[in-house]
């Protein structure tokens, strides 16, 4: 299970992804309408844009992006060092680039900042852990094109207790000059996945003929004849997705 608490309680959390993005236009055969892509755009949670931002490119090659507006904001919570002090609200930015020359979260040399320098990170103002065993897969919002892309990451949110909201990393698209994300914008979606050991392995000829003849099965079951279909083609348009089992993905209260 995802476990979360925002930054502040005004802001987004996650949200349950959605089977399409935008309405296809006319016409039948679009991509949105294949019941497995539907099933690959919604499996998982998405983390919304908190507020408009525009992503401006300049001239300086230390500095080739800007963020307007710069924003910056407080938790609703108070933090203190110790039991007895005074706590006070903490402080995050909503987006921030790599720095030319940086030595810290960690060190980037001059030559790699060249390949960085597009990326900017986008705070989910999101803490998060999860269930033993269980991990976060971050990554791009399938099947979307747009002048930015998302990186992917795994996280042990497990074991790390993150003391900070995790943010996202974007990479802009240089040959833009302007790139704005308007506010509950999907940036990135997040998959719980378990911990453990992955196999794949070849069928032998016994069972692949298995296989081969249970698909024909359930086409000669399920599948129907067009008259202008050549000979042995079966359609199974709305078959499968009628067979199909979704995974469900619930925000709980």
């Amino acid at each position: 299970m995802l476990h979360y608490y925002k930054f502040r309680q005004d802001l987004f959390g996650p949200v349950p992804a959605s089977e399409a993005y935008h309405k296809p236009g006319k016409g039948r055969g679009w991509p949105e309408e294949c019941p497995p892509i539907r099933a690959a755009n919604a499996f998982g949670f998405d983390l919304l844009a908190n507020f408009d931002l525009t992503f401006v490119r300049t001239r300086s090659p230390d500095r080739p992006w800007r963020a307007e507006p710069d924003i910056v904001i407080e938790s609703d919570f108070a933090y203190a060092d110790t039991e007895d002090s005074p706590g006070s609200p903490l402080t995050q930015q909503y987006a921030w680039f790599w720095q030319k020359g940086q030595k810290l979260p960690h060190l980037i040399s001059d030559n790699v900042f060249e390949h960085v320098k597009n990326q900017v990170k986008v705070s989910s103002f999101l803490y998060f852990k999860t269930d033993p065993n269980e991990l976060l897969l971050f990554g791009a919002i399938p099947n979307v094109s747009r002048p930015f892309r998302t990186m992917s990451a795994c996280v042990d949110a497990d074991w790390y207790p993150a003391s900070y909201c995790w943010h996202i990393v974007l990479e802009l698209d240089p040959s833009q000059k302007r790139i704005e994300i308007a506010r509950g914008t999907p940036l990135c979606r997040v998959q719980v996945v378990r911990r453990d050991t992955y196999f794949a392995k070849p069928m032998s000829p016994s069972e692949f003929d298995a296989f081969f003849e249970s698909g024909q099965r359930w086409l000669s079951t399920h599948g129907r004849v067009h008259d202008d279909a050549e000979p042995g083609q079966l359609d199974i348009t709305k078959t499968y997705s009628r067979q199909q089992l979704k995974s469900k993905f619930v925000v709980l209260p």
